[in-house]
Order: C-alpha cells, then sequence, then structure tokens
C-alpha cells in the first residue's frame, strides 16, 4: 500500500471511529454494487426478506411482520429524542402518509432507542406527527428484536451513552419498501423531497404490480 492509500485508510478509520449521534448512514456493510437498492420505480429488483420481529406499537398491540402481509410497507428507524435528522425523517414519513392515502400501502417506523421510546412516548411522538394508527404504526419492544431487523436489511445502530440525550444513537436515515411477501425492493433517501417521491412512486408501483 502507497502512502497516499495508507493515509487515506487511516483518516478513513478514525473518521468512523469519532462518529456519533443520530446519523444518515449506519456503519453496516454495504450490500454488494451488483445489488444496488435505489431503484427505478418499475424496477423488478427483488432483495433480502425482512426479519420475523415481534414488538408492540404506539397503542401496546402486538405486531409482527405478519401484520403487514399483503401490502407494500414503507419502513424507517428514528428516536423520539433524537436531535439530529430524525425529525426530518419523521416529517417526511408524514408525507409518505398523506401521499399514499386511500392506497393500500402501510406505514412503519421503528425506534433504535427502545428502552426510552415506550408505547407511550411513541404514542405522543405519533400524534405529533399526525400519524393513522392503522395505517402508520411506531414499534418498539425488545433490543435484540430492532437488532434483528436492522440485520436484515443490511442496516446496524450503536448506542453512544456518553453523547448528549439527543444524539445518543447512530442509525442509518432511509425509508425502506418492502412489498407484500416482505422483500426489501427498495432504499431511499429519508431526509429530501426525492426520496419521498422515489418511495412513494416504487410503494405505489408494488400494489398496483403485488406478483413482480
Amino acid at each position: 500500500m502507497g502512502r497516499s492509500q495508507f493515509l487515506g485508510a487511516a483518516t478513513l478509520a478514525v473518521a468512523v471511529l469519532v462518529s456519533g449521534g443520530c446519523s444518515r448512514e449506519s456503519d453496516a456493510p454495504a450490500k454488494p454494487a451488483a445489488t444496488r437498492l435505489d431503484v427505478e420505480p418499475s424496477s423488478t429488483f427483488r432483495g433480502d426478506v425482512l426479519a420475523e420481529f415481534e414488538l408492540v406499537d404506539q397503542l401496546g398491540r402486538k405486531v409482527t411482520r405478519a401484520d403487514f402481509a399483503g401490502a407494500p410497507l414503507v419502513l424507517d428507524f428514528i428516536f423520539t429524542t433524537c436531535t439530529g435528522p430524525c425529525p426530518r425523517v419523521s416529517a417526511n414519513m408524514a408525507q409518505v402518509q398523506q401521499k399514499t392515502a386511500g392506497s393500500r400501502v402501510r406505514l412503519a417506523t421503528f425506534s433504535v432507542d427502545p428502552e426510552t421510546d415506550t408505547p407511550e412516548v411513541l404514542a405522543a411522538y405519533a400524534k405529533e406527527h399526525g400519524a393513522d394508527a392503522e395505517r402508520w404504526r411506531f414499534l418498539t419492544g425488545a433490543e435484540e428484536q430492532i437488532d434483528g431487523v436492522l440485520r436484515s436489511l443490511w442496516l446496524a445502530r450503536s448506542k453512544n451513552e456518553e453523547a448528549a440525550l439527543g444524539m445518543r444513537v447512530t442509525h442509518s436515515t432511509r425509508l425502506i419498501v418492502l412489498d407484500g411477501r416482505g422483500v426489501i425492493r427498495g432504499m431511499y433517501d429519508g431526509e429530501s423531497e426525492a426520496g419521498v417521491e422515489a418511495a412513494v412512486a416504487r410503494a405505489r408501483w408494488l400494489e398496483g404490480n403485488p406478483d413482480a
């Protein structure tokens, strides 16, 4: 390895080690280039399957993967005390809810800080964002369940108890679209209008092409 390559690698390693807070991307290994998940609405790409889970929503109802079967799902990850990009991602999920009104598309928000985000806390957060509890469910529960969901999407989270309250969890801010079988069909920028439009278009396309 040449000197410039070594310095570049060292700089990257330091950047990863000192990064913290509510991140725009996880530190999990990326999918191979041949299976990029930013896809056009009409693409027939299929990725991995969402892991089985058993969590509770903002109303205290038990929720499993089976509860989302048969219809497209748009999901994201946040924590309610976040002072980073989470508020923007949640506002964009509210846009997804609005833009898919009258459709069979469902939404799910998973807390990456389930110890803090109880159903009661999530209920207040959901109300703040105008969530329809029948279409948009905020999920919390055992940490191993959340981590299993993240791993199935090639994502991860990390927690730094030394950081300020609103910056303690590092996680992805993608909007992830799955088909009615729980198969990943696209990942999009959860902080941008373009990401919202792409996720909505993808979910709408999957609703009209359930066997694609």
